[in-house]
């Protein structure tokens, strides 16, 4: 790397010659360079954010890691948290915006439901408005991961603080609510045939 680089100050640990140099050049030349470290994307990224963010590097990339990643316990939502506010808010719904949610919104507010299974029910960042696909969530992760204790919460929140909308499998509204209360779902309600 040359002296003075844009990337001096990156923490490139675990990465290949090849691939700190791809996504050193990605860098300088603005792309995202998540698809260069796929599988490891969003490890680099934490260790990275404040300075991806302070290079302008940071959204796109952050949300592709995010979006293609499946288990975050190794972080917590704390630091998922860090890293979103770090990002431009503004380029963030310029990439994923969050649609006529806004418009459809009453007195600039929204309802979002969450699904979660196991003994730690972490109030994470990705929410829909739909409450049964956030009941199917819940049966998905008990499904996928062998976890009981099957919950649904809801929360209402400024759409202001919506961060943006992913849409790659789902879509997801990314926020942080300061409350969420548990939704009483009937035990039968929690499967992965339910319409969706």
């Amino acid at each position: 790397m040359e002296a003075g680089s844009q990337t001096d100050g990156l923490d490139f640990t675990g990465l290949t010659a090849l691939a700190a140099s791809n996504v050193q050049a990605a860098i300088a030349s603005g792309d995202n360079f998540h698809g260069y470290i796929p599988s490891e994307s969003l490890e680099f990224i934490v260790r990275n954010y404040r300075r991806l963010a302070s290079m302008k590097a940071l959204e796109a990339a952050w949300l592709d890691a995010y979006v293609h990643a499946s288990n975050f316990k190794e972080y917590g939502v704390e630091m998922l948290k860090a890293v979103f506010d770090a990002c431009d808010r503004d380029r963030l719904l310029e990439l994923k915006p969050v649609g006529n949610l806004g418009a459809v919104a009453a007195g600039g507010r929204v309802t979002l439901f969450r699904g979660c299974a196991g003994s730690v029910h972490s109030m994470g960042m990705s929410w829909t408005t739909s409450l049964d696909k956030a009941i199917w969530y819940a049966a998905h992760h008990a499904e996928f991961y062998d976890l009981t204790d099957l919950a649904v919460y809801v929360t209402t929140l400024p759409v202001a603080e919506i961060y943006c909308r992913l849409d790659h499998y789902d879509h997801d509204f990314i926020a942080y609510p300061r409350q969420a209360w548990r939704v009483d779902v009937p035990v039968e309600e929690y499967r992965l045939d339910r319409p969706r």
